[in-house]
């Protein structure tokens, strides 16, 4: 099976939000849970990519077989002061971690983002994710503090960890 990395189009929308409700049950660790992407539908997915096309965040898809398979987004403001800065999100079904997908969005997305003028990438995962951690460590991202009651999960508070990366 090839997997192929490129930019979301609008037609995409169907394909994301099922690659949404996927990844949403696959780990805790992202900020939606699965009864945030119930609620939407492709009509909902269609406005939100025509939206993000519109802004200078860059939105990477990793397509296999037909479904996606990754995604990966640098929202980027359109504040003068802080356009020169993205926040990163990044996700791969399950199925398809540690084959090299997550690295592969990551360099095409901060690329992308380069060419648009972003200089510095952030981000913020559990503190407690050892493998999401070290995979933003192999990938040049410097630990920058905590970030104190970063989601709430089944009754509990979990702290977050902020990274970020000069690019």
């Amino acid at each position: 099976m090839d997997t192929f990395y490129r930019m979301v189009r609008a037609e995409d929308a169907a394909l994301l939000l099922d690659f949404m409700k996927t990844v949403t049950g696959d780990t805790d660790n992202l900020a939606l849970s699965c009864s945030d992407i119930e609620a939407l539908d492709a009509g909902d997915e269609k406005f939100f990519i025509a939206e993000i096309r519109q802004s200078p965040s860059v939105h990477v898809l990793a397509i296999s077989d037909g479904k996606v398979v990754g995604a990966c987004e640098i929202r980027v403001s359109r504040r003068l002061r802080t356009k020169h800065r993205g926040e990163l999100a990044i996700a791969v079904r399950k199925e398809f971690w540690g084959k090299g997908i997550a690295g592969q969005l990551l360099d095409f997305a901060i690329s992308e983002a380069r060419e648009r003028g972003v200089t510095k990438i952030n981000l913020v995962t559990r503190s407690d994710d050892e493998r999401s951690k070290a995979f933003f460590r192999k990938n040049g991202f410097v630990s920058e503090g905590c970030d104190k009651q970063l989601l709430y999960i089944d009754g509990e508070y979990l702290d977050g960890e902020r990274f970020g990366k000069i690019i």
